[in-house]
C-alpha cells in the first residue's frame, strides 16, 4: 500500500474535504470520538477514499484516509478502512447518482430510530435535501455486505437518508457538501418532529407540496 502523492488516485483536496467536514459534524454535534465515517467515490478509478477507522477526527490527517476498491481491497493507505466500508460500497453500486456518503450518529436521529420511528419531513430544508420521509431499519450489525444491501434497499432511490434503528444515519449525496447538508437537515428535523410530538400533531410537508419559485435559490 502506498502513502498519496502527485500520482494517488484520491487528490490531496478530496482528502482535505473529507477532513473538513469530518471535523464539521463534531462540531455540529452530528458526531463524537471515532463515530461516524465518512466517503467519497472516485469513478475514474472504480474506487472510493473513506476515512480510516478508530482515528479521532481531531488528529487525523488527508494522508491517512484509505482508498478502497469496489472489490473492497485497500489499495492506498496503511491504516484499516472504516468498519463500514463494504457498508458504502453497497449503496454505491445501488446508487449511480451518489458520489459521497456521510454515516452520522446524532442525537435526535437516534431517538426515533431507538423508537422505530420513521422521520416525517415537518421542516422544509428536510424536504429539500433528504427529498421525503427517512425510513428506519431495523437494528443489525453494520459491518458486511448483507447489512449494506438491506440498507441500500431500505434507503431505495427517491430519498437520500436511511437511519439505522440504535445505530445513526447514513446520507447520500451528488457530492460531499450536499451529502453533509442532508445529515444536517435529518437531525434538525428529528428533534423538531420529536419536540412537536410532545405538543400535539405536526404538520408533515411533501416534496410535492413545494412550490419553489422559478430562479430562487435553495437555503
Amino acid at each position: 500500500m502506498t502513502q498519496p502523492d502527485v500520482a494517488s488516485r484520491a487528490p490531496l483536496t478530496i482528502r482535505e474535504e473529507i477532513l473538513y467536514w469530518c471535523r464539521e459534524s463534531v462540531r455540529t454535534g452530528l458526531n463524537f470520538n471515532t463515530q461516524g465515517n465518512i466517503s467519497v467515490r472516485l469513478p475514474e478509478h472504480d474506487a472510493i477514499v473513506i476515512t480510516p477507522s478508530g482515528v479521532r477526527y481531531d488528529v487525523l490527517t488527508p494522508q491517512q484516509m484509505c482508498v478502497v476498491n469496489y472489490a473492497g481491497e485497500v489499495i492506498e493507505g496503511d491504516l484499516f478502512p472504516s468498519t463500514e466500508t463494504d457498508v458504502h460500497l453497497e449503496h454505491y453500486a445501488a446508487r449511480a447518482d451518489v458520489n459521497a456518503i456521510v454515516h452520522t450518529e446524532s442525537t435526535f436521529v437516534n431517538v426515533l430510530g431507538a423508537l422505530g420511528r420513521d422521520i416525517d419531513p415537518v421542516l422544509l430544508n428536510m424536504v429539500l435535501y433528504a427529498k421525503g420521509t427517512v425510513p428506519v431499519m431495523p437494528f443489525e450489525f453494520s459491518t458486511n455486505r448483507e447489512f449494506g444491501a438491506k440498507s441500500a434497499a431500505t434507503l431505495g432511490k427517491q430519498v437520500n437518508a436511511v437511519v439505522w434503528a440504535n445505530h445513526g444515519l447514513i446520507a447520500v449525496g451528488s457530492d460531499l457538501a450536499g451529502a453533509f447538508k442532508v445529515a444536517v437537515a435529518v437531525e434538525e428535523n428529528a428533534k423538531v418532529l420529536y419536540h412537536a410530538s410532545l405538543l400535539g400533531q405536526p404538520n408533515i410537508i411533501q416534496l410535492s407540496d413545494v412550490v419553489i419559485p422559478e430562479g430562487a435559490r435553495l437555503p
